[in-house]
């Protein structure tokens, strides 16, 4: 059990998940896991209201209000799903069927044919080392004549030349490889080498906002002042709310490769509780029935909750003895 006199030292960053709420405010699925951040920062602000009176009009009394408890997380890298949850957006699978438009200078064109002296019936483009063509028929052009300002359509046809446009707009999906200076007969079949293909992941940030409330947990490891060695620790946050405030996705050519901020407004969950710091040890003896997790599996959430057929998993009752709400199953701080 802690006591006061335990003293640790913090030199790491947490390894933190993201967990959908259920009907009741218990975790659900696991949606998000970040096991590459920079910074995990745990922070409280508060605010304080003074009862002043007396000679000097001092301080008597103090009250603090207003309390706020925030998490800040940044990462190094991002997946479709972090850049959906910071956005608070939505992320879709269209499959192979979403649009990619792709525009490209005349200057940048070269005709190909699929044969060898045949009728150069695509227009050909570089994209990162490899070339790519799209029938002529199948795209759109735009030339810009004499000192008229705004772009006039040019009509496409198979014999058109890159002398007759100034740009060129298709869709990169209707594209086709290009190998031995020819271009591939387009296979429209999903996960044709000779194409390119949409791997269909969409975020759709409207101009709603998404809820976004996760039960979030954080591992990282504490050291111990004593004996030197790293003890497991875990913040819960049973009820947070990821902010949509000053979110920023940036893409530069100089410096430092982009990191991800999101910051999350931790929220009182139905007990009370805000957040958790939880101090846990695992025993080197797997027939130690004194082993127990500091926080619980979702698995053991579920089946305290009574809600194990809904979440397929087991009716195992000693993980469920495990349980992050039986009182031997964890050693908080504040003990």
């Amino acid at each position: 059990m802690a006591i006061i006199l335990d003293k640790y030292a913090i030199k790491e960053v947490a390894d933190v998940m993201f967990y959908e709420l259920d009907s009741t405010g218990a975790p659900s699925a696991p949606v998000l896991y970040l096991d590459t951040l920079k910074t995990s920062t745990l922070s409280q602000s508060s605010e304080t209201v003074d009862a002043r009176g007396g000679k000097g009009n001092v301080k008597l009394l103090t009250w603090d209000t207003n309390k706020e408890l925030t998490l800040e997380l940044t990462d190094a890298l991002f997946s479709a799903k972090s850049l959906g949850i910071m956005f608070g957006g939505t992320m879709k699978n269209n499959g192979n069927e979403q649009e990619v438009l792709k525009t490209v200078k005349a200057s940048d064109v070269t005709e190909y044919s699929t044969t060898e002296n045949g009728s150069k019936t695509y227009f050909g483009f570089t994209i990162k080392d490899s070339i790519y063509a799209i029938l002529k028929t199948q795209a759109t052009y735009f030339k810009y004549d004499g000192d008229n300002v705004n772009p006039s359509p040019v009509a496409p046809a198979s014999n058109l030349t890159a002398a007759s446009f100034d740009f060129m707009t298709f869709d990169l999906l209707d594209c086709t490889a290009v190998k031995d200076g020819l271009a591939v007969a387009r296979n429209n079949t999903a996960g044709s080498e000779n194409g390119i293909v949409s791997d269909g992941i969409t975020i759709d940030i409207t101009s709603n906002f998404n809820a976004n409330t996760y039960y979030i947990t954080g591992d990282t490891y504490a050291r111990n002042f004593q004996s030197g060695k790293d003890e497991f620790l875990q913040f819960i946050i049973p009820k947070g709310k990821v902010s949509a405030e000053d979110v920023s996705l940036t893409m530069e050519a100089d410096g430092d490769p982009a990191e991800f901020a999101m910051t999350v407004q931790c929220l009182k969950a139905n007990d009370g509780s805000m957040v958790k710091l939880v101090k846990y040890n695992l025993s080197g003896d797997s027939t130690d029935t004194t082993l127990n997790k500091g926080v619980a599996s979702v698995l053991d959430q579920y089946n305290d909750y009574g809600d194990k057929e809904n979440a397929g998993y087991t009716d195992d009752a000693s993980i469920a003895d495990a349980s992050l709400n039986d009182a031997t199953a964890a050693t908080s701080l504040d003990d």
